[in-house]
C-alpha cells in the first residue's frame, strides 16, 4: 500500500472546480464562472489527512470497509458519509453506490477497481451535492452493467454504467475502462466534469452525457457509441445544455453525433479527433444530391426516452443548437452527416479544423465567421453554408462535390426530400463578405455562390471552379461588389458571372478556349509583371480577376504555360514577371469594370431552380 498512498499524495490535496449551468461554459473573463458569481462552487476538496480517507475493498467474498460511512453488502457497497474512500479490488456482481444528503461531497478513489453488475449500473451516484471520481496514478479500473435490467428511482430510469443524479468530476492519472453493455456508458443528471485520466467509454448508446453540461479540460478519452458520443440537452434553462472542451485528447467513433450540445459548444483547446454515421464514405448523400441508402442501413433507429432517441436523424460531427465556437486546439471530422453544423453561428477565431463530410463540410442558419484559424475541408456535398459567411482572417480550404461557399437565407431544408444534413436554404437571400484572410475552393458546382451579394474588401480568395456549364466559379442574385483584396476565380463558360460593381480597383472577366487542368494562369500588365495568377487542377475556359494592381487606364493580358516565379502551392503569386506562355487575352481597362462581349451588367436573375444563371459571356470570344 505504501506505492498507493505516496501516489496519492497530489491527488488529495487537489481542488476540483465543479462547473453548474453557465450559458456557454466561458465567463467573459473566459474562465468557467466561480463562487463570486454564483454560477460555480467548490466540490469534493480534500482537506482530510491522507490517514482519515476510508479503505475499501470489493470482493465476491463480501466487501469490506476501514471505517465509517460506508454499508457493505455482500459485494456491493454504498457510501452514506462525507469524505474521501479508497477503493480497490474487483466484485462480478455488485455495486458501488454513494447515498448522501445534505450538502454532502464525496471523492472515491478509484486504485485497481473491476465491478460488474447485473441489473443496474455499476457505480451509481443517488445522492450527494458532488462526486469527484479520482483515478489513481498507474491505476487501471474497469465498470460494467449488463445487456438488459430494469432499473429506476424516483422519476430516474436508470441506464447506464456509471450513472449519476447530481455533479460529476472525473479525475486522476490512472485509467477507467467504462462499458455501457445496456445502454449508456457515462451518465450525469446534473453537470460532468472531466479533467484528467485516462478513460475509455464503450456503449450501445451515448457514450458520456451531462444534462446540464458537459466539460472536458484534460485527460485522454476514447469513445465507442451507437448513438451519440458526448452530449449535453438541458433544453429547459437557456444557461444549461453547454458543451466545453479545453484541453485533452478526445477520439469519439459515434453511430449518431460526436460531440453535441443543446445551446453551445465550443472547444478551447486540445486535439478531438470525430468519426460519426460510419464515416464520408457512408455519405448521407451522393454527390447528386440524392440518399444515399447505406447511410439508412448504417443509422439505427431508436425509441424511447430523449437520450436515446434525439439524434436518430443525425450523424454529425460537432452539432449545437445556439452556436458553436472555436478559439483554440485541433478538431479532425469524418463524418457521413455535416461534420460542423448549428443551427445558429459558427464563429472560428483560432485553431485547426480539419473535415471530410459526406454532407456539408460546415453549415450554420445564421453566420459563418472566421477570424482567424485554419479550415481545411479535404472533402464535402456542399464546403460552407450559412446565411451569412464573413471571412476577415485566417485560411480555409475547400473541395466540394457541389458549392464551395455558399451564402443563403432562412435555416437549411431539404432538396432531396428527407436527407438529414441538408444542403440548400428556403429563402432568397444570403450575404457573403471578404475581408481577409486566405481561401482556396476547388468545387465542382459554384464556387462562391450567394442567393443574395458578395462584397471583398480584402484577402485573397482563390476558386478552382466548375467544369461544366451548369455552374459558375462565380454566383450570386444580387450584386458582386470590390473595394480590395484578391480574386481568381476559374471555371466553365456557361454560367460564368464577373464582378458587377468595383472601387479603388479594376475587376476582369474574360472567357476563351478551354485549358487543360494544371495549366498555369496569369493576369499581367504590358510589361509582364504578375499581377495575380493560379493553377487550376482542372480544365477551364474563363476567368474572373480582381487585385490592388489593376488600375483604370491599364493595359493587361492573360497568359498560360507559364508559373511565375515564388508562386505558392495552388500556383498563386502576386508578384514577379512572365515572359513567355500562350496569349489568351489583351484587356484594355477603359473603366472599373471588365468584361468581355461588351455586356453592360454581370449581376442577377437567373433561370427559376439554377441560381445565378445568366449567361454573361460569349465563350471563344477571346480564344488564341
Amino acid at each position: 500500500m505504501k506505492r498507493v498512498w505516496v501516489s496519492l499524495i497530489s491527488v488529495l490535496l487537489s481542488t476540483v472546480l465543479i462547473s453548474s449551468c453557465s450559458g456557454t461554459g466561458v465567463s467573459e473573463s473566459g474562465g468557467t464562472g466561480g463562487e463570486e458569481d454564483g454560477t460555480a462552487y467548490r466540490g469534493a476538496e480534500t482537506t482530510e489527512d491522507l490517514t482519515s480517507a476510508v479503505t475499501v475493498l470489493l470482493s465476491d467474498d463480501g466487501s469490506s470497509s476501514s471505517g465509517d460511512g460506508v454499508k457493505c453488502d455482500g459485494g456491493s457497497v454504498t457510501v452514506t458519509e462525507s469524505g474521501s474512500y479508497i477503493i480497490s479490488g474487483t466484485v462480478s456482481d455488485g455495486r458501488v453506490t454513494v447515498d448522501v444528503s445534505g450538502d454532502g461531497q464525496v471523492e472515491l478513489i478509484f486504485d485497481g477497481v473491476n465491478i460488474t453488475s447485473s441489473d443496474g449500473p455499476a457505480i451509481y451516484v443517488r445522492e450527494s451535492e458532488s462526486v469527484r471520481l479520482t483515478l489513481a496514478n498507474g491505476s487501471r479500473n474497469t465498470v460494467s452493467d449488463s445487456e438488459y435490467y430494469e432499473m429506476t428511482d424516483g422519476d430516474s430510469t436508470i441506464d447506464a454504467a456509471v450513472y449519476s443524479r447530481d455533479d460529476l468530476v472525473i479525475s486522476g492519472t490512472g485509467e477507467l475502462t467504462v462499458n455501457g453493455e445496456y445502454k449508456h456508458g457515462i451518465v450525469s443528471k446534473n453537470s460532468l466534469e472531466i479533467c484528467g485520466g485516462e478513460v475509455n467509454v464503450t456503449s450501445q448508446k451515448t457514450g458520456i452525457y451531462g444534462k446540464d453540461s458537459v466539460e472536458i479540460t484534460d485527460g485522454t478519452i476514447t469513445v465507442n457509441a451507437g448513438s451519440d458520443g458526448i452530449k449535453s440537452d438541458n433544453s429547459e434553462d437557456a444557461e444549461c445544455g453547454y458543451v466545453r472542451i479545453s484541453g485533452g485528447t478526445l477520439d469519439i467513433n459515434a453511430g449518431f453525433d460526436g460531440v453535441q450540445a443543446e445551446t453551445n459548444l465550443t472547444v478551447e483547446g486540445g486535439t478531438v479527433t470525430l468519426q460519426t454515421g460510419g464515416g464520408s464514405d457512408n455519405a448521407s448523400v451522393r454527390s447528386d444530391g440524392s440518399i444515399n441508402g447505406a447511410w439508412g442501413a448504417w443509422n439505427p433507429m431508436f425509441s424511447g426516452d430523449s437520450l436515446d432517441s434525439a439524434s436518430s436523424d443525425s450523424a454529425k460531427g460537432l452539432k449545437a443548437g445556439d452556436g458553436i465556437s472555436i478559439s483554440g486546439g485541433s478538431v479532425n471530422i469524418d463524418s457521413s452527416d455535416d461534420a460542423v453544423h448549428s443551427n445558429g453561428n459558427v464563429r472560428v477565431s483560432g485553431g485547426t479544423v480539419t473535415v471530410i463530410s459526406g454532407d456539408d463540410g460546415v453549415h450554420a442558419d445564421s453566420e459563418f465567421s472566421i477570424t482567424e484559424g485554419i479550415v481545411s475541408i479535404t472533402g464535402s456535398y456542399e464546403g460552407i453554408e450559412a446565411s451569412v459567411i464573413a471571412v476577415s482572417g485566417g485560411r480555409i480550404s475547400v473541395k466540394a462535390s457541389d458549392d464551395g461557399l455558399n451564402a443563403a437565407g432562412g435555416n437549411d431544408s431539404s432538396s432531396v426530400g428527407s436527407r438529414p444534413g441538408a444542403g440548400m436554404f428556403s429563402s432568397s437571400t444570403g450575404e457573403i463578405r471578404i475581408s481577409g484572410g486566405y481561401i482556396y475552393i476547388d468545387a465542382d458546382g459554384d464556387g462562391v455562390d450567394s442567393n443574395g451579394s458578395i462584397s471583398v474588401t480584402g484577402g485573397i480568395t482563390l476558386v478552382c471552379g466548375p467544369v461544366s456549364s451548369g455552374n459558375g466559379a462565380l454566383d450570386y442574385d444580387g450584386t458582386a461588389s470590390v473595394e480590395g483584396g484578391v480574386v481568381v476565380a476559374l471555371g466553365g463558360a456557361g454560367r460564368a458571372q464577373g464582378f458587377s460593381e468595383a472601387s479603388g480597383q479594376g475587376a476582369v472577366a474574360c472567357t476563351f478556349d478551354s485549358q487543360n487542368g494544371g495549366t498555369p494562369l496569369v493576369l499581367a500588365d504590358s510589361d509582364g509583371y504578375v499581377i495575380a495568377s493560379l493553377t487550376a487542377d482542372k480544365a477551364y475556359s474563363s476567368a474572373v480577376i480582381t487585385a490592388p494592381g489593376l488600375k483604370v487606364g491599364g493595359s493587361y493580358r492573360i497568359v498560360v504555360g507559364e508559373t511565375p516565379e515564388g508562386a505558392d502551392e495552388h500556383g498563386y503569386a502576386d508578384s514577379g514577371s512572365i515572359s513567355g506562355g500562350t496569349l489568351l487575352c489583351e484587356i484594355e481597362l477603359d473603366s472599373s469594370v471588365y468584361q468581355s462581349g461588351g455586356m453592360s451588367s454581370f449581376g442577377g436573375g437567373g433561370v427559376p431552380g439554377e441560381r445565378g444563371g445568366n449567361n454573361l459571356f460569349e465563350p471563344g470570344r477571346f480564344g488564341m
